[in-house]
């Protein structure tokens, strides 16, 4: 483990901390509480980090020794520091008390320290010093929790005499069977307003899974009426940091679709995007204002595939949906970089309604990314932006 790296990142998280003290941000340890005890200590409560009224509530099922726990914990301190507003977190027990042979008194040392309003400042001297106390015999980590206690500014007499006593070992049951309720295996284990977190298993991946989150609060709540007239002509403007790209739309060939791209240009849904998947030779996809692939504005489209259209040549412009997944489109799209192949696998399975008619350049020179394949980008550089689209109409 990188503990460098690691009490770098929880030190971000002890700020946080403070700063919410500071300001009177809700985080569950804010206002003076009574000691846990089993009949007032509820786990599905947990203990809560960030604003009130934050969009996305991220929990964490957690075990002090555990080691990808603490580097969740470095992520989420880091998600912190980029969502202040829009990101609360909660933490719940969930100790492995076969496995983890200290992980039952470092549970009760963080609530002898939540019942001094400092759960958090607790959490995170363990983390920090993980690789300091996960081998030790339980009888020399003891010591270490009294340090801890007097390093983040408790009163260590009564830390010492609460722990000593015993009085906050029924909440590692409690916990247990909260986490055994959920059919939870174990930690860390990690839900966002309520769903399981299954996407990459590192800060990209945790990154995106609160950006897509957060994509939710700009949904529309269904797919614009048609309102072009296919008799017309419309060109739209595609200005990137790498320059222009114009594109000529099909309206009579993919009326439904190039309805769709003109009313989310106009809404502003593309400005401040990136081209998220670009492969040379290959095509460049955007359209997802959370730049991870799989966002879309909360409704989809019908297919116009079948339009007497191919995938022929270069600078074709159409639109991405699931593979296998009929009607399914919504906002993202792609630019082809070369004819695809083979042509059953793309004629007649993405709607084509438009071409670029100038910036091919720009549109070879983007940056190769693709966030899908850890193996060749494990650290995928940003995604060339999109500034906005400009929707041109003429006669």
């Amino acid at each position: 483990m990188d503990t460098k790296r690691l009490s770098a990142a929880i030190l971000v998280l002890v700020a946080l901390v403070m700063v919410c003290n500071a300001g009177g941000a809700a985080h569950g340890d804010d206002e003076p509480t009574a000691t846990p005890t089993p009949e007032t200590y509820t786990p599905a409560e947990g203990h809560a980090l960030g604003p009130d009224d934050a969009y996305l509530t991220i929990v964490m099922y957690g075990d002090f020794q555990c080691e990808i726990c603490a580097r969740y914990a470095r992520d989420l301190a880091v998600l912190l520091e980029r969502y202040p507003d829009d990101l609360r977190l909660i933490w719940r027990h969930l100790p492995d008390t076969r496995s983890h042979d200290k992980a039952a008194l470092a549970l009760q040392a963080s609530e002898a320290a939540a019942a001094q309003e400092a759960f958090w400042l607790m959490h995170d001297q363990l983390y920090t010093h993980l690789a300091d106390w996960i081998d030790l015999p339980p009888d020399d980590f003891r010591p270490l929790l009294s340090e801890y206690a007097a390093t983040v500014g408790l009163d260590v007499a009564r830390f010492d005499a609460e722990l000593d006593s015993g009085i906050y070992a029924p909440v590692i049951e409690a916990a247990q069977r909260d986490a055994q309720s959920l059919q939870l295996v174990g930690a860390p284990f990690l839900l966002y307003n309520g769903v399981p977190f299954s996407g990459r298993d590192d800060l990209f991946g945790l990154d995106e899974a609160v950006r897509l989150a957060l994509l939710e609060q700009r949904f529309f709540d269904e797919a614009p009426d048609i309102t072009i007239d296919v008799t017309r002509t419309y060109r739209a403007v595609i200005e990137t940091e790498q320059g222009a790209i114009v594109i000529d739309l099909f309206p009579r060939d993919a009326p439904v679709t190039a309805n769709n791209f003109i009313f989310l240009a106009r809404s502003g849904w593309y400005d401040d995007i990136t081209f998220f998947y670009v492969v040379p030779d290959y095509l460049a996809q955007t359209g997802d204002p959370s730049n991870t692939g799989r966002g879309g504005p909360g409704y989809t489209i019908p297919d116009e595939h079948n339009n007497g259209l191919a995938f022929d040549r270069e600078g074709l412009v159409a639109m991405a949906h699931p593979a296998g997944i009929p009607d399914s489109a919504g906002s993202e799209f792609f630019i082809t970089l070369a004819p695809l192949r083979p042509s059953h696998e793309w004629d007649g399975q993405y709607t084509i309604f438009g071409i670029v008619i100038e910036g091919m350049d720009v549109v070879r020179s983007l940056t190769p990314r693709n966030a899908n394949d850890p193996i060749r980008y494990p650290d995928p550089p940003p995604g060339d932006r999109v500034i906005t689209i400009r929707i041109e109409e003429s006669e």
